[in-house]
């Protein structure tokens, strides 16, 4: 690799700090809004900064760079950020080069991510991509990078099953009730509880219904209200949460409490069959319930055992893909050989064909025109062979590092053949 292609790629790092060794409430002093991206971006282009890429997720916030200005790019974070100085230096890192264009690999194909294979991390980066770029602030290193990682992703989903099989509790539960019920597009559903995973599994269930028999119920009703609209689905106040667990075949709880909210009383006078799944830790349905002859609950413990086996299947493809992404490296490394071997290609052209018309232009007066077009024809075939060879051995002098004198060997050598 050249020097001039070593100093480039050294001025690319990434900036951040993830959930790998920083807590969440560190993580959210240092989470960027969308506002706040955006004139941060606005701020560095202001500075003369080449490139920029900023993705801010629950799990890292982290910032690619194309620049030399690491100084200038730190400190325009902690200005928008709410983090310090010091909880950055103890808790975040800083990439070059090779280490941070493999660690951007690794996270939009889910590598680096909480749970392997969370393929929701690709379409976050594509949008902070697509910001960066409408404020102009994608130069043609971070586009061409950004073009393979994406494509490396692609292959990665496609042609491996590292994001297959339920990962997170969300997608266990919908996936079981997707095994037991036989009955997905009649049946009713309440779902109690709408933190996090609660969202997480309205989104996930109601991609599987078509009939939209799914009723909200949350403590605070303006969540319930809030999640409900989104997804054009039902929602009840929690003093209605009797009458609703009475009319559902399906019931999820994610409430998240310290004890439990679904409690026997619930079930009085209820004589139909239920399917409950508690997706809180502690359990939040009352232990008595799972004593009632016409109620199957399942809990996080039962729900653990099918994420358990999708994640030693999602471990077993990293190897895989490691290689498609080691081999888009080398693609990308490539392109770089290329685009700065451009000029010399060029100009190499421009001088071989150069010596060629000033020699036809001295001999023209001495060949009739039959000669003149034969030698321009031999000449031809003899300045793009050696072209050829030298932008052949040009690109591939990075891999051999050869002496100048066996580069002039092979050189010749090729035009031979």
């Amino acid at each position: 690799m050249s020097l001039q292609i070593r100093e480039n790629l050294q001025k690319l790092f990434v900036l951040g700090i993830s959930y790998r060794k920083t807590a969440l409430d560190v993580r959210e002093m240092f989470s960027l809004s969308s506002e706040d991206q955006e004139n941060l971006l606005k701020e560095a282009k202001e500075h003369q900064i080449e490139g920029m890429v900023i993705i801010s997720t629950c799990n890292r916030t982290e910032i690619y760079a194309h620049s030399s200005e690491v100084e200038i790019i730190t400190d325009l974070f902690l200005k928008y950020c709410k983090g310090n100085r010091n909880d950055l230096n103890y808790n975040g890192y800083t990439l070059h080069g090779n280490e941070c264009i493999r660690h951007l690999y690794k996270v939009t194909a889910g590598l680096d991510s909480q749970i392997i294979g969370d393929f929701q991390i690709v379409g976050q980066v594509k949008n902070a991509y697509q910001q960066s770029e409408q404020i102009g602030m994608v130069n043609s290193f971070m586009n061409r990078l950004f073009s393979f990682v994406f494509q490396a992703s692609k292959k990665i989903k496609n042609d491996t099953d590292i994001s297959k099989g339920a990962a997170s509790v969300s997608h266990a539960a919908v996936q079981y009730i997707k095994d037991k019920v036989s009955t997905l597009e009649t049946c009713n559903f309440l779902l109690y509880g709408t933190g996090d995973i609660g969202k997480d599994t309205c989104g996930n269930l109601l991609k599987h219904m078509n009939n939209r028999s799914l009723t909200l119920v949350n403590r605070t009703i303006e969540k319930a209200e809030s999640l409900a609209n989104k997804y054009n689905i039902q929602f009840q106040p929690i003093e209605k949460l009797n009458q609703e667990v009475e009319k559902a075949e399906v019931i999820i709880v994610a409430t998240g409490a310290a004890k439990p909210t679904l409690t026997l009383d619930h079930f009085k006078g209820v004589e139909s069959c239920k399917l409950v799944l508690d997706l809180s830790v502690p359990r939040n349905v009352e232990t008595a319930i799972d004593d009632l002859e016409n109620v199957l609950v399942i809990t996080v413990d039962e729900l653990s055992k099918h994420i358990s086996a999708a994640m030693d299947h999602r471990k077993a493809c990293i190897p895989e893909a490691e290689k498609i992404i080691q081999a888009s490296i080398g693609e990308f490394y490539g392109w770089l050989e290329v685009k700065y071997l451009s000029p010399v290609i060029v100009a190499l052209k421009e001088n071989l064909q150069s010596v060629q018309r000033k020699e036809l232009d001295y001999h023209k007066n001495k060949l009739s025109e039959e000669e003149l077009k034969k030698v321009e024809h031999i000449t031809n075939n003899i300045v793009n062979k050696i072209a050829r060879a030298c932008i052949n051995h040009l690109k591939d002098h990075h891999k051999k590092q050869s002496s100048p004198m066996e580069t002039l060997n092979m050189i010749f050598k090729d035009m031979d053949s």
